[in-house]
């Protein structure tokens, strides 16, 4: 078969389309692919969800003024009641509590006579130490105990004056005068001795005696309490919280009983994350479920184990105890920023940085390419970082790549019907 010119001219053109087409595809065939994007102008959008269970914000407790088991019991969890309603009844020992209380005083009574006599007999002593101190003879002036201590004194003291006379006139030895005189003196020691004993026995029996009656005092209030506390009413308008009372259990003094919720003012507590920066005392935030959709203020921020934890206050009469809330935190800048989305940011040893698309002229024609832009970012919301710094164009950036890049490194761009023209 004779070719003419014409048809090999023609496979000559074929081929060569064929050759270029080969050659750019194996030229390109290694190259990233990345998809590009512009920087633009906008607000940051920061939003977060959690959940939480909202609770009363204020309660009065009740705890037992005194041990007792629990009587009757008229009202359960989640009851509306009002101020002076009968909430339950408990049983006391009062019988015991009145036959202690009449035994401390007996032991009151006791003690008293104690010290009265004690304090008679110190008196005595020291007015008849008082008056045998006196030259005169003193005891036809006094009567009782007192004038027998001031004649045995006497009598002491004559033993002594005659002892003195006789071993003036040598009748009796030193020794007889010295034994006298020391039998005076013992006998003044020994009741200076007992009056020292009673007023220690006193001051003794008189710290018995306060402590016997503060324990009396306090028997009293224990039995005023039984009476008082007999039977328990709420003390405000409100919703039983929490009941800890049950017929026939037993619990000590102090011990929690009911807990009734008031008003209604909710607290919700939920956990955020700990990098989120925009949630803050003072704000607002969505609060609903299935039933109910309400708004709510952040009352306190507080970091916790596993982020922040969130107080937050709801005031709603359609809620209840125990409900389970959804709770959505939104924030939007009120100013522009330079923004890219989170993917297109880079980071290594020397900062942050972009992958900027650039075109150029190349062997097989025009091609695209990345380079290095250093910047330093700012805020940023789940899609987009807004840019401080670094940032003058709005030339396209890469947004993702399928491979590694490095500055100059040529590469295929997905998308630049959006950026050059054809």
């Amino acid at each position: 078969m004779k070719l003419n010119r014409k048809t090999i001219g023609a496979l000559i053109f074929i081929f060569l389309i064929l050759l270029l087409f080969f050659s750019k595809t194996i030229y390109t065939y290694n190259m990233p692919e990345v998809s590009g994007t512009r920087p633009r102008r906008g607000s940051l959008s920061k939003l977060e969800i959690s959940s939480g269970v909202a609770g009363w914000a204020e309660t009065e407790t009740i705890y037992s003024a005194s041990s007792g088991v629990v009587g009757n019991v008229y009202v359960r969890e989640g009851d509306v009641v009002e101020a002076g309603q009968i909430l339950f009844e408990m049983n006391f020992d009062a019988a015991s509590a009145e036959r202690r209380l009449a035994e401390i005083e007996n032991n009151i009574a006791k003690l008293e006579a104690d010290i009265r006599a004690q304090m008679s007999r110190l008196n005595n002593i020291r007015e008849a130490l008082e008056a045998a101190s006196l030259e005169t003879d003193s005891e036809r002036q006094y009567s009782g105990q007192t004038g027998l201590i001031i004649m045995e004194i006497n009598r002491a003291k004559a033993l002594v004056q005659n002892a003195r006379l006789s071993f003036e006139y040598g009748l009796q030895s030193r020794n007889e005068l010295t034994d006298a005189e020391n039998n005076l003196l013992s006998l003044f020691y020994r009741y200076e001795s007992e009056a020292n004993d009673l007023e220690h026995s006193i001051f003794m029996k008189q710290l018995d005696l306060e402590n016997l009656k503060f324990t009396r005092d306090s028997a009293g209030e224990t039995l005023r309490d039984y009476r008082n506390n007999a039977v328990i009413t709420a003390p405000v308008n409100g919703t039983i919280h929490e009941l800890s009372a049950e017929r026939g259990r037993y619990f000590p003094e102090n011990a929690f009983l009911v807990s009734i919720g008031i008003g209604n003012e909710f607290t919700i507590e939920c956990t955020i994350s700990l990098d989120n920066n925009f949630v803050n005392p003072g704000g607002r935030c969505e609060v609903s479920n299935a039933s109910h959709t309400l708004f709510g203020t952040v009352r306190r921020v507080r970091p916790s184990a596993h982020g922040k934890t969130v107080t937050i206050t709801v005031v709603s009469d359609e809620i209840n105890d125990g409900e389970t809330f959804t709770i959505t935190f939104e924030n939007v800048s009120n100013s522009p920023f330079t923004l890219v989305p989170n993917s297109a940011i880079n980071q290594d040893n020397d900062g942050y940085f972009l992958y900027q698309i650039k075109r150029r002229r190349g062997i097989m024609g025009e091609e695209y390419y990345v380079d290095r832009l250093n910047i330093i970012p700012g805020d940023s919301d789940h899609q987009n970082t807004a840019i401080i710094r670094g940032i003058t164009f709005f030339d396209p950036v890469v947004l993702v790549s399928n491979k590694a890049l490095y500055p100059g490194q040529t590469v295929t761009l997905k998308n630049p019907e959006d950026f050059f023209e054809n």
